[in-house]
């Protein structure tokens, strides 16, 4: 069964998610994410968990019950000094009920083997999974699947799932398009003497040289991030998507209003249980006609 993975951006937001038609919650952690969502502590990750056993134990006498899952955004790369911490917070995940644990940097794998943690493991080092033998790789060493690129063509992005079958492929959303563990927006906020403090500031936009539109921008205590500036949707290429046989589809809600997070995830339920796509996609269009949203790259290279 294809499941739908959605990211948890901003706490308020976790029991409209909840009961939405999302399979897996992502959610970040304070310490282990690098993401413009609102990071979670230990304790608010353990409520989180425990809503979701609670939800489950009800829904289970359900004629439509489907299990809820909660994963976490371990995204971050760790240094030398960082790994005890780490390690003191993979140990604490045996006994939190978190069913996935999306990471980048390999050390993470090596603890997780340490605590018996490894089929929790999604590998999805964001931009960087673009090769059959890559994800390969991961899958023989016992993690549970692997995220490919949302910056590949179609049919790079078809061949790969093809090949692999464990692999989650983006669908919908703004996607990570550069990360870097500088500081740049207080660096140029310093130079420029900028008195809006730009850190932590979920208002900042960019425009490249050779793009129009305006992409987001965010720093926090990891460094920055930047945002593509449009909004994926895959409603035109979603049914070769499926014939390709992907574990799962993850809906990207950063610098998305929730009420067009919850509509995609509504509009890719509902491709998934057979409705047609086409018609879909109309429909969302025409409700969020005012999002940029576009192919990504199913169309094109990335560089442009």
């Amino acid at each position: 069964m294809k499941e739908i993975i959605t990211t948890l951006e901003k706490r308020a937001d976790f029991l409209q998610l909840l009961l939405s038609q999302a399979d897996t919650i992502l959610v970040a952690l304070d310490g282990l994410s690098s993401t413009a969502a609102e990071k979670l502590s230990k304790e608010e990750l353990c409520d989180l968990a425990a809503q979701i056993a609670d939800y489950n134990a009800k829904a289970v006498k359900s004629e439509h019950f489907n299990k809820k899952k909660l994963a976490i955004r371990a995204n971050m790369t760790f240094h030398e000094g960082m790994l005890s911490t780490v390690e003191e917070m993979l140990a604490s995940l045996k006994e939190i009920p978190v069913d996935g644990l999306y990471f980048s940097d390999p050390a993470i794998y090596y603890l997780a083997k340490k605590y018996d943690l490894v089929d929790r493991l999604v590998y999805d080092p964001e931009t960087l999974m673009t090769s059959i033998n890559d994800g390969q790789w991961w899958l023989d060493h016992g993690v549970q699947s692997i995220c490919i690129s949302p910056l590949l063509t179609l049919e790079e992005t078809v061949e790969i799932l093809s090949a692999l079958h464990r692999a989650i492929v983006t669908v919908h959303g703004r996607t990570l398009m550069s990360r870097s563990y500088r500081k740049l927006l207080t660096s140029y906020q310093e130079i420029y003497e900028k008195d809006v403090d730009l850190s932590h500031n979920k208002e900042v936009t960019l425009i490249e040289m050779k793009r129009e539109g305006t992409m987001p921008v965010y720093e926090d205590e990891t460094g920055t991030l930047i945002y593509s500036d449009n909004v994926l949707d895959s409603f035109d290429f979603i049914e070769k998507v499926l014939a390709s046989d992907p574990s799962g589809l993850l809906i990207e809600g950063s610098y998305l209003p929730i009420e067009e997070q919850l509509a995609a995830v509504q509009a890719y339920r509902q491709i998934l249980d057979g409705e047609d796509s086409t018609v879909i996609g109309k429909e969302y269009r025409e409700q969020f006609h005012g999002e940029p949203l576009d192919s990504g790259y199913y169309e094109q290279k990335t560089v442009r």
